[in-house]
C-alpha cells in the first residue's frame, strides 16, 4: 500500500527537505547489461528531481570507476555526469545508455550476511559509500538486475550500519531500486523494461530465419538471450513460429542438460515433419542452458573478469547442429543442412516500444516517488495501469543467503502452456 507522505509548509516531504537543506545530490547508475528503454528511466527520474530543486548525478561505467577510484580523484565527465535538462532531452534522443554500463560488482564476495560483517569482503562497498559523502550524495537510484540489486541492498545495509556509528554521514542509507533485465526473470513486478522491445527484436530476427529455413529445406538452430529463464527465448519463438524452444525450465533442479540427449529429441521432431513432408524447421535454444550443463563441462568454460561465466563459449547451438548431422546421417545415410545462429545483443538497445516507452518512464517517476515519501531500501515496482508502488528489499532478497528471488516460466501456467501449445499446431 502506498504510503501518504508528510508535507512540509513549503509543498515539500521530509526526506526532500532534508535533499534540499544539506544541498545533497541525487545519483543515478545502471550496472549489468543494456536494456531498451534505460534513457527514459534516467529522464523521468531526473526530471522530479530538477524539478523540486535537487542536483542530480551519473556514474559513468556502474560501479567500475567508483569502486576503485580515489575520492579525491574523481573527476566530473570521466567518472560521473551532472544531468542537467540538456542531457535529459539527448538521453532521450538516445538509443544506447548515456551513462553506458558495465558488470562490475563491487559485492561478489559477499556469499551470506555475515559476509556483511568482513571488512576484506566489504571494502569496495565501503569504498563506495566514502565516494557518495565526496560527492555529498544523499540518495541512490539504482538500474540493474539480480547483482545490482544485491548490491543495492548491501549498500543500504553497510550505510545504516555505519550511521550508528556516525550519524553526521550525508549518506543514510537512501537507496531504491529500479529492476531491469530482458530476460524479464524479475520477481516483483509483472513485466521487466526492455523486455518486450527485446523480445519482439529477436523475434523478427528469429522470423526471418524460419522463412529462410522453410525456402532452402533446412533447419535453423538459434541460440537466444536468458541467463536462467525462459521467458525472452519462448517469446522470440512464439513470434517466429518456432518449431520447438528448449530453455532452462525443462531442466529443473539438478536435472542436468545434456546435449547428446537433446539433439536425439531434435531428431525425433526433425523425422516426424519429414515424414508429414516437412524437411524445414526452426529450434530456439536458450543460453541459459550452458547453467544446467554438468558440472564438468562448466569448468571448461571461461568466465569473465567478474567471475561470471561466459555463456557464449559454451557454443551451445553449434555444439546441437554438430550432434544433429551425425545423428541424422546415422538415421537416414543422407545429409542434412543444418546451421547455427545467433541472436540477441543486437537487441539490447532498439528503440523502446510504446509499452517500454510508458513503463520506463513511470519507473524513473516512481524511484522519485519512493525517495518522495522517504521509502529507501524499496524496489520500484508497477501494478494495474502502471499504478506505482514498491516493494522492500526484505521481501525480494533472502535474508540469510543473501539471494535474490529470482522469477522463472511455471511449467503448470498458461504462459508455458502457450509456448508448448503453439509449437503443436506450428510443427504441421
Amino acid at each position: 500500500m502506498t504510503r501518504i507522505p508528510i508535507i512540509h509548509k513549503e509543498g515539500i516531504t521530509p526526506s526532500i527537505a532534508r535533499l534540499k537543506a544539506l544541498k545533497l545530490k541525487a545519483a543515478i547508475l545502471h550496472s549489468g547489461g543494456p536494456a531498451p528503454g534505460g534513457n527514459r528511466v534516467l529522464a523521468g527520474g531526473a526530471k522530479q528531481f530538477l524539478d523540486i530543486g535537487v542536483p542530480v548525478i551519473g556514474f559513468l561505467n556502474g560501479y567500475e570507476f567508483i569502486q576503485e577510484v580515489a575520492p579525491e580523484d574523481i573527476g566530473v565527465n570521466r567518472h560521473y555526469i551532472e544531468i542537467t535538462r540538456s542531457v535529459i532531452s539527448q538521453a532521450i534522443d538516445m538509443n544506447s545508455f548515456i551513462l553506458r554500463t558495465s558488470r562490475a560488482n563491487p559485492g561478489k564476495d559477499i556469499k551470506n550476511i555475515y559476509d556483511l560483517n568482513d571488512p576484506q569482503k566489504t571494502k569496495r562497498l565501503d569504498h563506495i559509500l566514502d565516494m557518495f559523502e565526496q560527492l555529498e550524495v544523499g540518495v541512490l537510484i539504482s538500474i540493474g538486475g539480480d547483482d545490482t540489486l544485491k548490491t543495492a541492498n548491501y549498500l543500504c545495509e553497510i550505510s545504516r550500519r555505519r550511521l550508528i556509528e556516525n550519524h553526521e554521514q550525508l549518506f543514510q542509507g537512501a537507496v531504491i531500486h529500479v529492476p531491469k533485465t530482458i530476460d524479464n526473470d524479475y520477481y516483483g513486478i509483472p513485466w521487466t523494461f526492455g523486455y518486450f522491445t527485446a523480445a519482439e527484436g529477436a523475434g523478427r530476427v528469429v522470423r526471418g530465419l524460419y522463412d529462410d529455413a522453410k525456402a532452402t529445406n533446412c533447419y535453423h538452430v538459434v541460440e537466444l538471450m536468458g541467463r536462467k529463464a525462459g521467458w525472452y527465448t519462448a517469446a522470440a519463438s512464439i513470434y517466429a513460429r518456432g518449431t520447438k524452444a528448449i530453455i532452462p525450465e525443462d531442466y529443473e533442479g539438478n536435472k542436468p542438460f545434456n546435449i547428446e540427449e537433446a539433439a536425439s529429441d531434435l531428431l525425433n521432431i526433425v523425422i516426424r515433419r519429414e515424414a508429414d513432408d516437412k524437411g524445414y524447421g526452426l529450434f530456439c535454444i536458450a543460453e541459459g542452458l550452458a547453467d544446467k550443463l554438468s558440472e564438468e563441462e562448466k569448468e571448461k568454460m571461461d568466465k569473465d573478469r567478474h567471475g561470471n561465466l561466459k555463456m557464449s563459449e559454451a557454443k551451445i547451438g553449434e555444439k546441437l547442429v554438430k550432434e544433429l548431422e551425425r545423428l541424422y546421417s546415422e538415421k537416414t545415410g543422407r545429409g542434412k543442412s543444418f546451421k547455427s545462429q545467433i541472436a540477441g545483443y543486437e537487441t539490447r538497445q532498439n528503440p523502446a516500444s510504446l509499452y517500454d516507452a510508458l513503463l520506463t518512464s513511470q519507473l524513473g517517476v516512481g524511484a522519485y516517488r519512493l525517495c518522495e515519501q522517504g521509502r529507501f531500501g524499496e524496489m520500484v515496482t508497477v501494478r494495474d495501469n502502471l499504478e506505482i508502488d514498491g516493494i522492500p528489499f526484505g521481501k525480494l532478497i533472502d535474508p540469510e543467503t543473501l539471494r535474490v528471488r529470482n522469477r522463472n516460466i511455471d511449467k503448470r501456467g498458461d504462459f508455458y502452456n502457450l509456448l508448448r501449445s503453439l509449437e503443436e499446431h506450428f510443427s504441421h
